[in-house]
């Protein structure tokens, strides 16, 4: 998980549903650099630079799976354990998340089929 200074001094997990389907904002530009992934937000003017796990996470970013089944499929086809992938990919997308640069797609879907 994810963790971030509270502005009392203590420190908070940042972390999101497990169905939370991330999908990448289509005016972030991104470059890929061999080791990794730059992004530009042009909103806040912020560059982030993504490690290679991390990487993977923002392409298979499209809104289409949520990040428990994203974590299943990594963990399956690299043979690591699906727990520890579960968590870093909660934490990593809550921190894509916080900065603005995904947003949840199953969050939409779910408030588009709400009965009035």
């Amino acid at each position: 998980m994810a963790s971030h200074p509270a502005s009392d001094g203590t420190v908070e997990t940042l972390t999101v549903a497990v169905d939370y389907a991330p999908r990448k904002r289509a005016d972030v530009l991104e470059l890929d650099m061999g080791d990794g992934v730059v992004l530009y937000d042009s909103s806040s003017r912020l560059v982030h630079h993504l490690n290679p796990s991390a990487s993977i996470i923002w392409q298979l970013s499209d809104g289409e799976a949520s990040v428990a089944q994203l974590a299943g499929e990594v963990s399956e086809e690299f043979r690591l354990d699906p727990v520890e992938v579960r968590q870093q990919f909660l934490g990593l997308v809550a921190e894509l998340d916080v900065l603005g640069l995904v947003e949840d797609t199953h969050e939409r879907r779910t408030e588009g089929t709400r009965d009035a």
